[in-house]
């Protein structure tokens, strides 16, 4: 830890493209930046080699101008007008990246737990609902016995 070499190399391996795709292209990192740091600055007026492009846009741009503006336009412009410079103060990106890494049975699992937390349903449930069903099955098929013997019995005596 206290030798500069493994950082130097550190340093080297990861600054440089080829090196790391050739050695280390297996080895991403689990999140990158992206900064897009801005840094603005002003100025009292335009530039003087903005001055003359300002002085037409404004005399195309239909804004009133003063019954003296032929005279005193380069103090107009200076005194009403802002330059403003935004630069670009760095090019780094991050990037943020996730990875699933759910199993079958860990769906599995978070499915019957929510459902079973949310729904209220649990596997004894689900049994109580098909026992339910069973017995109303076997009742309804009882009374159409119990029918047929008695039509049977009917017609037998007739």
């Amino acid at each position: 830890m206290t030798d500069p070499c493994y950082d130097n190399a550190t340093t080297r391996i990861t600054n440089t493209d080829s090196i790391w795709n050739q050695f280390c292209s297996h080895c991403s990192e689990s999140c990158s930046a992206i900064d897009f740091t801005i840094t603005t600055s002003s100025v009292l007026a335009p530039s003087l080699t903005q001055i003359y492009q300002t002085k037409t846009f404004v005399e195309n741009s239909g804004i009133p101008l003063p019954t003296n503006w032929s005279e005193t336009w380069m103090s107009e412009i200076e005194n009403n007008y802002v330059g403003l410079d935004v630069v670009c103060e760095t090019f780094r990106v991050e990037t943020y990246t996730e990875d699933a890494t759910i199993s079958g049975v860990d769906l599995l699992s978070n499915i019957g737990g929510l459902t079973g937390l949310w729904i209220g349903i649990s596997f004894l449930s689900i049994m109580e609902f098909v026992e339910m069903l069973y017995r109303l099955i076997r009742y309804h098929c009882y009374v159409i016995k119990m029918r047929k013997r008695s039509e049977i019995t009917i017609n037998e005596e007739l």
